[in-house]
């Protein structure tokens, strides 16, 4: 039984040790690679933005932007730490048509603190989770961010929704009863309802069995500076970060976000 914890552990520490070499890059990061390269005015029209097994963020995002002049009327850019690696326009729009758009300097919290967020909600409920799923959609004229945690076998664990306007809860960490398969990158899916036999030693949520405490499996302060503290500490301090990224200039001191 022990040789078989060990191999478990050393199996993590291998997929952790991989991804901590690969460079990550936030949201925030990502719009600024698209207006640096196409222009600050194509953020004004953002659609949605999609960030895969994040450690604790992607190592690349695809933003989709709405383009009369695209055939499908959307464009999206795939981004990783170097830039904008690929450029595409859908033949279709598909959900995308649907939600509308959202200004990029109207964000006020970036996937940092949507991690941080999701990851305390975790360790409130002892639910470790290897890896995060991102994505952020115009909902009902808010952004929301959809976040899904995944254990170390690549099951879904739980998900969560934040409110990318203020940092507010929309609905709160939804842990799995059952697992959802990994499916190939593309739009988050819905969770599954195909039930899938679980050990019979050991009836903890998914994602529980992996790390005793709960939160994200190795992660040791990489991105803890960017702690979540209050919603309004935390509004503030990420839409302060948002008028650093998209006009050049520092914060005044003492000012207040939406």
């Amino acid at each position: 039984m022990f040789r078989g914890i060990l191999s478990v552990l050393v199996v993590m520490l291998g997929i952790t040790s991989a991804r901590a070499q690969t460079p990550q890059l936030s949201a925030y990061e990502a719009l600024r690679s698209v207006g640096s390269a196409k222009g600050d005015a194509v953020l004004a029209n953002l659609v949605e933005m999609r960030g895969l097994d994040g450690d604790p963020q992607p190592a690349q995002w695809v933003l989709s932007f709405k383009d009369d002049a695209a055939r499908g009327g959307i464009r999206e850019f795939t981004v990783d730490s170097k830039g904008i690696t690929a450029e595409r326009t859908p033949l279709q729009a598909g959900d995308l048509a649907v939600p509308g758009v959202m200004a990029a300097a109207g964000l006020n919290l970036d996937s940092t603190g949507v991690f941080d967020a999701a990851n305390k909600e975790a360790a409130k409920a002892k639910l470790g989770f290897q890896s995060l799923n991102y994505r952020l959609q115009n909902r009902n004229g808010s952004p929301v961010w959809t976040v899904q945690l995944f254990d170390v076998g690549g099951n879904e664990a739980g998900m969560a929704e934040f409110s990318a306007k203020n940092g507010t809860i929309v609905t709160p960490l939804r842990i799995a009863t059952v697992a959802a398969p990994v499916t190939a990158p593309g739009p988050v899916a819905a969770p599954s309802a195909t039930p899938v036999a679980v050990s019979e030693t050991d009836g903890r949520p998914l994602g529980q069995r992996w790390v005793e405490g709960g939160g994200l499996f190795g992660h040791v302060g990489r991105w803890g500076d960017r702690t979540w503290k209050t919603t309004s500490d935390t509004a503030v301090k990420v839409g302060d970060s948002v008028k650093t990224f998209f006009t050049g200039r520092p914060p005044q001191e003492g000012a207040r976000g939406d």
